[in-house]
């Protein structure tokens, strides 16, 4: 018999699959070369704004919904957003029904209310078009999210018995576990985690009995909660230590997406349940090699085409006119060593075979039928080892770089050069970390070799230093800028001009009959 916390999730996805309503035909109509045109321009502008693939469609409706509102000062509607997505093939054109646009401008208007009721402050604005833009994707894709979100809180209920977590509040715990449960389970991004804590934090919003003025009153209280809850370290702690449930959790949501209608028959039984296990993951763990390829020649194009400009931009004229030579070795290897490395790097993972299978049908198997949750520690606090943990790790750090510093020396690398070098291995660094990571993260806890271990620890002070960076300077991308507010205004308008002028030759040629 199945665990409660599962009852409970097949319970809820039939709930919001009974609730679907049947949709009409497409009331969109879209030119062959103005989508040729706009999809071309949305493949060049994400090779210099690299981001997850998943995440790719709701950062265009932001995109989009930013340009509308705080760039060009007008409001937009369900009709223009769908235009726009379907002519970038973010969304097949069957998809943009009535249905869809009603519920879209629902949507929008209510956000919008909010910002006029707020003040028009620029930073509330920006806050209240992204979560609009997360809620239109949850019309795009309903029974995906709706999985999603019922999934999510299986895992919660799952694990959050079991946490062992010290110096925090029980509501703390709660809101990180829930926190953690999407970045393992979903590898949320800030911008889908600032929705769910959203909606947890205002949880009559979806229900459309919200007082506008009352809650508008305490946005930024309400905002600043969700960003500490966001920020908050000890999630990323919680994550990697659930990982392991999160990975079983997985293959149930593959289920309900790919076999819903046959889920509960095949989460009842266990020989289906490993049937569909094995051949699942026969082909998820090639998928994935395939699609850390593609990630990374993603990245190694962005890399080239952002960083390694920049740093040109930096390094040759500091060569030449303050130097007064080029010397080339350094700058030949500036230019290549890190797309190269990334390159490398992304290439493939190793095969993650049969035992790691078995390990996961067991977790499955226990959540599903035994109900049996491990005690999951979270070490937040200090200890006696902890001054000595960061004392060693300091020293671990200050070796790794000071090696790579004097190699750099050896190769007569100056002072720009060498800092260019290490900021861009950080980089390269922190991006194969993530993009390899998609990959492990079918793979338990626990099984990975010695030498990955190590090479894992010298590795850790360079892709730690990679994400403070990027992190820290994420927000400066000059061709993104460029590309936003010089280009892709302007280029909008064009398309828009050139899709209605095609329309109103058509009905003028529809005339001449």
């Amino acid at each position: 018999m199945l665990t409660e916390p599962i009852r409970e999730l097949l319970a809820e996805v039939a709930r919001h699959t009974a609730d679907e309503k049947p949709q009409s035909g497409t009331i969109l109509e879209i030119n062959g070369i103005v989508s040729a045109a706009a999809t071309l321009y949305e493949k060049v502008r994400y090779l210099v704004d690299y981001r997850e693939e998943h995440t790719i469609r709701r950062a265009a409706i932001e995109r989009i919904l930013k340009r509308h509102v705080l760039i060009e000062k007008r409001v937009v509607d369900g009709t223009a957003l769908l235009q726009e997505l379907v002519e970038s093939q973010y969304l097949p054109k069957e998809f943009a029904t009535d249905e869809l646009v009603e519920s879209v401008d629902k949507t929008l208007k209510r956000y919008i209310q909010l910002q006029y009721l707020s003040g028009r402050k620029r930073d509330t604005a920006r806050v209240l078009l992204s979560l609009a833009a997360t809620e239109v994707e949850s019309h795009i894709s309903v029974h995906e999210y709706a999985v999603d979100s019922a999934s999510v809180e299986a895992l919660y209920k799952v694990v959050r018995p079991h946490i062992v977590l010290g110096g925090y509040s029980e509501e703390q715990i709660d809101v990180q576990v829930f926190c953690a449960s999407r970045r393992a389970l979903l590898s949320s991004d800030d911008a889908a985690l600032r929705y769910a804590l959203w909606l947890m934090f205002v949880p009559e919003w979806l229900e459309g009995d919200v007082n506008a003025d009352e809650l508008a009153g305490r946005l930024s209280t309400i905002f600043a909660g969700i960003e500490h809850a966001i920020t908050h370290p000890i999630q990323w702690q919680i994550a990697q230590r659930i990982k392991n449930e999160s990975i079983c959790f997985r293959i149930i949501r593959e289920i309900l997406m790919q076999k819903y209608s046959e889920a509960p028959g095949i989460l009842s039984s266990p020989e289906r349940l490993d049937a569909f296990t094995r051949d699942f993951l026969g082909k998820k763990y090639e998928r994935e090699n395939e699609r850390i390829q593609s990630s990374g020649i993603r990245a190694v194009i962005y890399l080239l085409v952002t960083k390694m400009a920049a740093a040109l931009a930096i390094e040759l004229p500091y060569e030449m006119y303050v130097l007064g030579s080029i010397h080339y070795v350094p700058l030949a290897i500036n230019l290549l060593f890190h797309p190269l490395l990334l390159f490398a790097l992304t290439r493939r993972v190793r095969a993650l075979g049969e035992h790691n299978t078995e390990l996961i049908l067991k977790g499955l198997h226990r959540i599903l039928y035994e109900g049996r949750g491990r005690t999951i520690r979270v070490y937040a606090q200090y200890t006696r080892f902890t001054r000595f943990f960061g004392f060693f790790y300091a020293v671990l750090f200050l070796g790794v770089f000071g090696a790579i510093i004097t190699a750099l020396q050896f190769l007569e690398f100056n002072f720009v050069g060498g800092a260019l070098f290490l900021l861009f291995l950080a980089f390269v660094s922190y991006f194969a970390y993530r993009i390899r990571y998609n990959a492990r993260r079918w793979r338990i806890s626990g099984s990975e070799t010695t030498i990955a271990l190590v090479a894992n620890m010298l590795a850790v002070p360079v892709i730690r230093a990679g994400r403070w960076l990027s992190q820290t300077f994420s927000s400066v991308n000059i061709f993104v800028m460029v590309m936003d507010f010089l280009i892709e205004t302007p280029f909008k308008l064009i398309l828009s001009f050139s899709h209605q002028f095609i329309l109103y030759l058509k009905e003028k040629a529809d005339e001449v009959y």
